[in-house]
Protein backbone atom coordinates (compact mmCIF):
# COMPACT_ATOMS: atom_id res chain seq x y z
CA UNK A 1 0.00 0.00 0.00
CA UNK A 2 1.35 3.27 -1.13
CA UNK A 3 1.08 6.06 1.92
CA UNK A 4 2.98 8.91 3.19
CA UNK A 5 3.96 9.84 6.78
CA UNK A 6 3.80 12.70 8.51
CA UNK A 7 6.11 12.67 11.99
CA UNK A 8 5.79 15.72 14.64
CA UNK A 9 2.96 18.03 15.29
CA UNK A 10 2.25 21.60 15.13
CA UNK A 11 1.36 23.92 12.33
CA UNK A 12 3.74 22.25 9.88
CA UNK A 13 3.33 19.16 10.03
CA UNK A 14 -0.76 19.93 9.80
CA UNK A 15 0.16 21.63 6.25
CA UNK A 16 2.27 18.83 4.81
CA UNK A 17 -0.41 16.20 6.06
CA UNK A 18 -3.04 18.53 4.48
CA UNK A 19 -1.06 19.10 1.29
CA UNK A 20 -0.21 15.18 0.78
CA UNK A 21 -4.38 14.36 1.58
CA UNK A 22 -5.29 17.12 -1.07
CA UNK A 23 -2.80 15.08 -3.84
CA UNK A 24 -5.06 12.49 -3.01
CA UNK A 25 -2.87 10.10 -0.87
CA UNK A 26 -2.94 8.07 2.19
CA UNK A 27 -1.23 10.05 5.42
CA UNK A 28 -0.15 8.67 8.65
CA UNK A 29 0.98 10.91 11.50
CA UNK A 30 1.87 10.00 14.67
CA UNK A 31 0.30 12.90 16.28
CA UNK A 32 -3.42 12.73 16.79
CA UNK A 33 -3.93 16.56 17.46
CA UNK A 34 -3.02 16.67 14.07
CA UNK A 35 -6.74 15.39 12.63
CA UNK A 36 -8.37 18.79 13.77
CA UNK A 37 -5.98 20.82 12.48
CA UNK A 38 -5.87 19.49 9.32
CA UNK A 39 -9.62 19.62 8.90
CA UNK A 40 -9.30 23.56 9.46
CA UNK A 41 -7.07 23.74 6.69
CA UNK A 42 -9.12 21.40 4.19
CA UNK A 43 -11.45 24.47 2.84
CA UNK A 44 -8.04 26.31 1.68
CA UNK A 45 -6.74 23.53 0.34
CA UNK A 46 -10.16 22.82 -1.36
CA UNK A 47 -9.64 26.24 -3.10
CA UNK A 48 -6.11 25.53 -4.83
CA UNK A 49 -8.07 22.08 -6.21
CA UNK A 50 -8.11 18.54 -5.21
CA UNK A 51 -6.87 15.49 -6.66
CA UNK A 52 -8.57 12.52 -7.29
CA UNK A 53 -9.23 10.85 -3.98
CA UNK A 54 -8.53 13.60 -1.95
CA UNK A 55 -10.43 12.81 1.57
CA UNK A 56 -10.03 13.86 4.93
CA UNK A 57 -11.14 10.35 5.77
CA UNK A 58 -7.55 9.10 4.18
CA UNK A 59 -5.90 10.54 7.03
CA UNK A 60 -5.07 8.13 10.58
CA UNK A 61 -2.94 8.72 13.63
CA UNK A 62 -0.61 5.34 14.90
CA UNK A 63 1.05 5.16 17.71
CA UNK A 64 3.28 2.18 15.90
CA UNK A 65 6.52 3.42 14.79
CA UNK A 66 6.09 -0.03 12.32
CA UNK A 67 3.25 2.52 10.96
CA UNK A 68 5.88 4.87 10.12
CA UNK A 69 9.22 3.08 8.24
CA UNK A 70 6.95 1.58 5.82
CA UNK A 71 5.39 4.93 4.20
CA UNK A 72 6.53 5.30 0.73
CA UNK A 73 7.96 8.77 2.08
CA UNK A 74 8.25 9.95 5.60
CA UNK A 75 8.08 13.55 6.16
CA UNK A 76 10.00 14.72 9.61
CA UNK A 77 8.86 18.09 11.11
CA UNK A 78 10.47 17.47 14.33
CA UNK A 79 12.32 14.61 16.01
CA UNK A 80 15.18 12.66 14.34
CA UNK A 81 14.64 10.85 10.98
CA UNK A 82 13.91 7.15 11.35
CA UNK A 83 15.74 4.38 9.91
CA UNK A 84 14.31 3.35 6.47
CA UNK A 85 14.99 2.34 2.96
CA UNK A 86 12.57 4.45 1.75
CA UNK A 87 12.25 8.31 1.44
CA UNK A 88 13.14 10.56 3.96
CA UNK A 89 12.47 14.18 3.95
CA UNK A 90 13.20 16.56 6.53
CA UNK A 91 13.62 20.26 7.19
CA UNK A 92 17.36 20.22 5.89
CA UNK A 93 16.20 18.36 2.80
CA UNK A 94 12.77 19.11 1.95
CA UNK A 95 11.88 22.50 3.16
CA UNK A 96 8.46 23.72 2.71
CA UNK A 97 7.40 27.39 2.77
CA UNK A 98 4.64 28.04 5.12
CA UNK A 99 1.67 27.52 4.34
CA UNK A 100 2.79 24.66 2.74
CA UNK A 101 -0.75 23.53 1.69
CA UNK A 102 -0.99 26.40 -0.67
CA UNK A 103 2.77 27.57 -1.40
CA UNK A 104 4.13 25.68 -4.73
CA UNK A 105 7.90 26.15 -3.16
CA UNK A 106 9.77 22.98 -1.83
CA UNK A 107 13.28 23.52 -1.36
CA UNK A 108 15.82 20.32 -2.09
CA UNK A 109 18.74 18.83 -0.84
CA UNK A 110 20.55 15.52 0.34
CA UNK A 111 21.55 12.89 -1.81
CA UNK A 112 17.62 11.63 -1.99
CA UNK A 113 17.21 15.52 -4.03
CA UNK A 114 16.61 13.58 -7.80
CA UNK A 115 13.51 11.09 -5.95
CA UNK A 116 12.39 13.75 -3.70
CA UNK A 117 12.31 16.45 -6.52
CA UNK A 118 10.18 14.10 -8.71
CA UNK A 119 7.92 13.22 -5.37
CA UNK A 120 6.92 16.75 -4.63
CA UNK A 121 6.39 18.24 -8.79
CA UNK A 122 4.01 14.98 -9.13
CA UNK A 123 2.19 16.44 -6.81
CA UNK A 124 1.72 19.65 -8.48
CA UNK A 125 4.17 21.40 -5.99
CA UNK A 126 7.61 23.26 -7.41
CA UNK A 127 10.77 21.99 -5.73
CA UNK A 128 13.79 23.88 -6.29
CA UNK A 129 17.47 23.13 -5.03
CA UNK A 130 20.32 24.99 -4.39
CA UNK A 131 21.27 26.21 -7.17
CA UNK A 132 18.12 28.27 -7.95
CA UNK A 133 18.46 32.23 -6.92
CA UNK A 134 17.23 33.70 -3.79
CA UNK A 135 15.08 35.56 -5.93
CA UNK A 136 13.21 33.28 -7.56
CA UNK A 137 12.76 31.35 -4.53
CA UNK A 138 10.96 34.30 -3.18
CA UNK A 139 8.73 34.66 -6.44
CA UNK A 140 7.51 30.91 -5.23
CA UNK A 141 7.27 31.22 -1.51
CA UNK A 142 8.03 33.98 1.23
CA UNK A 143 7.72 36.53 -1.75
CA UNK A 144 3.87 35.51 -1.96
CA UNK A 145 3.61 34.98 1.92
CA UNK A 146 5.00 38.51 2.64
CA UNK A 147 2.72 40.24 -0.04
CA UNK A 148 -0.28 38.72 1.30
CA UNK A 149 0.59 38.38 5.31
CA UNK A 150 -0.46 35.05 4.95
CA UNK A 151 -4.01 35.83 4.10
CA UNK A 152 -4.73 32.28 2.44
CA UNK A 153 -7.57 34.01 0.32
CA UNK A 154 -5.64 36.59 -0.91
CA UNK A 155 -2.28 34.44 -1.30
CA UNK A 156 -4.65 32.53 -4.01
CA UNK A 157 -6.00 35.60 -5.51
CA UNK A 158 -2.11 36.38 -6.04
CA UNK A 159 -1.16 33.11 -7.52
CA UNK A 160 -4.24 33.17 -9.59
CA UNK A 161 -3.48 36.82 -10.92
CA UNK A 162 -0.20 35.44 -11.94
CA UNK A 163 -1.82 32.50 -13.38
CA UNK A 164 -0.96 33.87 -17.09
CA UNK A 165 2.30 35.18 -16.70
CA UNK A 166 4.17 31.87 -17.44
CA UNK A 167 6.73 33.20 -14.57
CA UNK A 168 7.19 32.78 -10.92
CA UNK A 169 4.01 31.89 -9.06
CA UNK A 170 1.97 32.19 -12.36
CA UNK A 171 3.93 29.16 -13.86
CA UNK A 172 3.77 27.13 -10.01
CA UNK A 173 -0.20 27.36 -10.44
CA UNK A 174 -0.30 26.17 -14.26
CA UNK A 175 1.99 23.57 -13.01
CA UNK A 176 -0.17 22.39 -10.21
CA UNK A 177 -3.45 22.48 -12.47
CA UNK A 178 -1.88 20.36 -15.04
CA UNK A 179 -0.64 17.38 -12.92
CA UNK A 180 -4.08 17.48 -10.95
CA UNK A 181 -5.72 17.32 -14.17
CA UNK A 182 -3.40 14.88 -15.76
CA UNK A 183 -4.44 12.74 -12.47
CA UNK A 184 -8.21 13.10 -13.01
CA UNK A 185 -8.10 12.20 -16.48
CA UNK A 186 -9.09 8.84 -17.95
CA UNK A 187 -7.90 8.96 -21.36
CA UNK A 188 -10.30 6.50 -23.95
CA UNK A 189 -9.35 3.30 -24.56
CA UNK A 190 -10.47 2.05 -27.71
CA UNK A 191 -13.88 -0.52 -27.51
CA UNK A 192 -14.27 0.77 -24.24
CA UNK A 193 -18.16 1.84 -23.28
CA UNK A 194 -18.49 5.74 -23.59
CA UNK A 195 -20.71 7.41 -21.16
CA UNK A 196 -23.81 9.15 -22.35
CA UNK A 197 -23.49 11.80 -21.67
CA UNK A 198 -20.26 11.90 -20.54
CA UNK A 199 -19.43 13.26 -16.60
CA UNK A 200 -15.44 14.44 -16.17
CA UNK A 201 -15.63 17.35 -14.01
CA UNK A 202 -17.01 18.40 -11.00
CA UNK A 203 -15.35 21.55 -8.77
CA UNK A 204 -16.84 23.93 -5.61
CA UNK A 205 -17.56 27.41 -6.90
CA UNK A 206 -14.69 29.81 -6.40
CA UNK A 207 -14.77 32.44 -3.85
CA UNK A 208 -12.93 34.17 -7.11
CA UNK A 209 -16.07 33.53 -9.08
CA UNK A 210 -18.53 35.27 -6.98
CA UNK A 211 -19.23 39.25 -8.14
CA UNK A 212 -21.05 42.29 -6.02
CA UNK A 213 -24.31 40.35 -6.83
CA UNK A 214 -23.67 37.44 -4.17
CA UNK A 215 -23.66 34.55 -6.88
CA UNK A 216 -21.08 33.36 -9.86
CA UNK A 217 -20.36 35.68 -11.93
CA UNK A 218 -21.18 35.60 -15.99
CA UNK A 219 -17.59 34.86 -17.21
CA UNK A 220 -16.98 32.66 -14.37
CA UNK A 221 -19.50 30.08 -15.58
CA UNK A 222 -17.33 30.13 -19.63
CA UNK A 223 -14.24 29.83 -16.85
CA UNK A 224 -15.45 26.51 -15.30
CA UNK A 225 -16.83 24.99 -18.94
CA UNK A 226 -13.65 26.00 -20.09
CA UNK A 227 -12.03 23.43 -17.22
CA UNK A 228 -15.21 20.56 -18.12
CA UNK A 229 -13.32 21.18 -21.92
CA UNK A 230 -10.19 20.46 -20.70
CA UNK A 231 -10.92 17.24 -19.15
CA UNK A 232 -12.84 16.04 -22.54
CA UNK A 233 -9.59 17.14 -24.29
CA UNK A 234 -8.03 14.97 -22.19
CA UNK A 235 -9.85 11.86 -22.25
CA UNK A 236 -10.26 12.21 -26.19
CA UNK A 237 -5.85 12.34 -26.11
CA UNK A 238 -5.44 16.38 -26.41
CA UNK A 239 -2.89 16.14 -23.90
CA UNK A 240 0.14 17.80 -23.19
CA UNK A 241 2.32 15.59 -25.28
CA UNK A 242 -0.23 16.32 -28.41
CA UNK A 243 -0.32 19.87 -27.64
CA UNK A 244 3.35 19.89 -27.59
CA UNK A 245 3.91 18.12 -30.45
CA UNK A 246 1.58 21.29 -32.19
CA UNK A 247 -2.14 20.05 -31.70
CA UNK A 248 -4.93 21.48 -29.99
CA UNK A 249 -8.68 22.50 -30.42
CA UNK A 250 -9.86 26.56 -30.10
CA UNK A 251 -13.15 27.91 -29.52
CA UNK A 252 -14.69 29.78 -32.08
CA UNK A 253 -18.08 29.99 -30.68
CA UNK A 254 -19.78 30.01 -27.42
CA UNK A 255 -23.40 29.98 -26.41
CA UNK A 256 -24.29 30.21 -22.85
CA UNK A 257 -27.31 30.45 -21.37
CA UNK A 258 -27.66 31.24 -17.47
CA UNK A 259 -30.30 29.38 -15.53
CA UNK A 260 -29.82 29.44 -11.94
CA UNK A 261 -27.51 31.47 -9.40
CA UNK A 262 -24.68 29.46 -7.40
CA UNK A 263 -22.71 30.71 -4.42
CA UNK A 264 -19.63 30.20 -3.01
CA UNK A 265 -18.41 27.09 -1.80
CA UNK A 266 -21.59 25.19 -2.99
CA UNK A 267 -20.54 22.34 -5.47
CA UNK A 268 -20.91 22.04 -9.15
CA UNK A 269 -20.92 18.96 -12.18
CA UNK A 270 -20.57 19.28 -15.81
CA UNK A 271 -22.05 16.68 -18.32
CA UNK A 272 -20.80 16.93 -21.52
CA UNK A 273 -23.05 16.03 -25.02
CA UNK A 274 -20.97 15.80 -27.95
CA UNK A 275 -23.47 17.04 -31.09
CA UNK A 276 -21.43 16.62 -33.48
CA UNK A 277 -17.50 16.38 -35.19
CA UNK A 278 -16.41 16.28 -38.74
CA UNK A 279 -13.03 16.19 -39.81
CA UNK A 280 -11.91 19.88 -38.11
CA UNK A 281 -14.90 20.62 -36.08
CA UNK A 282 -16.25 19.44 -32.81
CA UNK A 283 -19.96 20.70 -31.65
CA UNK A 284 -20.41 20.29 -28.37
CA UNK A 285 -22.59 21.12 -25.40
CA UNK A 286 -22.16 21.23 -21.29
CA UNK A 287 -24.40 21.22 -18.89
CA UNK A 288 -23.60 22.22 -15.77
CA UNK A 289 -25.58 21.00 -12.76
CA UNK A 290 -25.83 21.95 -9.13
CA UNK A 291 -23.79 18.85 -6.93
CA UNK A 292 -26.42 18.61 -4.19
CA UNK A 293 -29.80 19.12 -6.30
CA UNK A 294 -28.84 18.14 -10.00
CA UNK A 295 -30.70 21.53 -10.83
CA UNK A 296 -29.61 22.85 -14.21
CA UNK A 297 -27.68 25.75 -13.61
CA UNK A 298 -26.37 26.88 -17.02
CA UNK A 299 -25.92 25.41 -20.60
CA UNK A 300 -22.44 26.33 -22.72
CA UNK A 301 -22.62 25.12 -26.94
CA UNK A 302 -19.63 25.50 -27.99
CA UNK A 303 -18.19 25.01 -31.51
CA UNK A 304 -14.21 24.23 -31.32
CA UNK A 305 -11.83 23.98 -34.12
CA UNK A 306 -8.88 21.66 -34.69
CA UNK A 307 -5.66 23.45 -35.31
CA UNK A 308 -1.75 23.79 -35.88
CA UNK A 309 -0.75 26.10 -33.83
CA UNK A 310 3.05 26.15 -35.38
CA UNK A 311 1.34 27.22 -39.06
CA UNK A 312 -2.08 28.92 -37.32
CA UNK A 313 -4.33 27.52 -39.51
CA UNK A 314 -7.05 24.43 -38.86
CA UNK A 315 -6.13 20.97 -40.02
CA UNK A 316 -7.67 17.91 -39.80
CA UNK A 317 -7.90 16.14 -36.26
CA UNK A 318 -4.99 13.86 -35.53
CA UNK A 319 -6.56 9.95 -36.10
CA UNK A 320 -6.13 8.89 -32.21
CA UNK A 321 -7.87 11.91 -31.33
CA UNK A 322 -10.14 11.17 -33.95
CA UNK A 323 -11.37 7.79 -33.33
CA UNK A 324 -11.96 8.77 -29.59
CA UNK A 325 -14.49 11.19 -30.56
CA UNK A 326 -15.97 9.42 -33.15
CA UNK A 327 -16.60 6.84 -30.45
CA UNK A 328 -17.95 9.28 -27.87
CA UNK A 329 -20.49 10.70 -31.17
CA UNK A 330 -21.85 7.51 -31.85
CA UNK A 331 -22.63 6.67 -27.67
CA UNK A 332 -24.27 10.43 -27.68
CA UNK A 333 -25.98 9.92 -31.04
CA UNK A 334 -29.28 8.70 -29.06
CA UNK A 335 -29.27 11.30 -27.03
CA UNK A 336 -31.86 14.01 -26.94
CA UNK A 337 -30.65 17.44 -27.84
CA UNK A 338 -31.20 19.63 -24.87
CA UNK A 339 -33.68 22.76 -25.93
CA UNK A 340 -31.01 25.36 -25.16
CA UNK A 341 -28.81 24.27 -28.11
CA UNK A 342 -29.08 25.93 -31.44
CA UNK A 343 -31.05 28.87 -29.32
CA UNK A 344 -31.35 32.19 -31.22
CA UNK A 345 -31.21 35.31 -29.43
CA UNK A 346 -33.90 37.86 -30.44
CA UNK A 347 -36.47 40.18 -28.55
CA UNK A 348 -40.10 39.00 -29.68
CA UNK A 349 -42.60 41.18 -32.07
CA UNK A 350 -44.11 44.14 -30.81
CA UNK A 351 -47.63 43.49 -29.68
CA UNK A 352 -49.97 45.31 -31.86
Amino acid sequence: MTFVAVTGGGSRAAEWATRFLASGLDVVVDDSTLCDAVAALWPNAQRLGLFPGASLDRMRATTDPADVVSATLIQVTAGEAPETAGLVATETTARGCSPIHLVPLVEIDGPQAGELTAFYRALGMTPVGPEVSTHERRQLGQGLVDLTDGDPHALLAVMRSLRASNSGAGRALAHHETMRFAARSRAWQPGEDVDAPLSLYSTPVEPDWVDYNGHMTEAAYLTAAGWASDALFRYIGDDEEYRAAGHSFYTVETHIQYLLEVDAYEPITFTTQLLGVDAKRVHLVHMMLHGDTGATLCTVEQMLLHVDMAAGRSVAILSSVAAALAAIASAHARLPRPSQVGSVMRLPPPRV
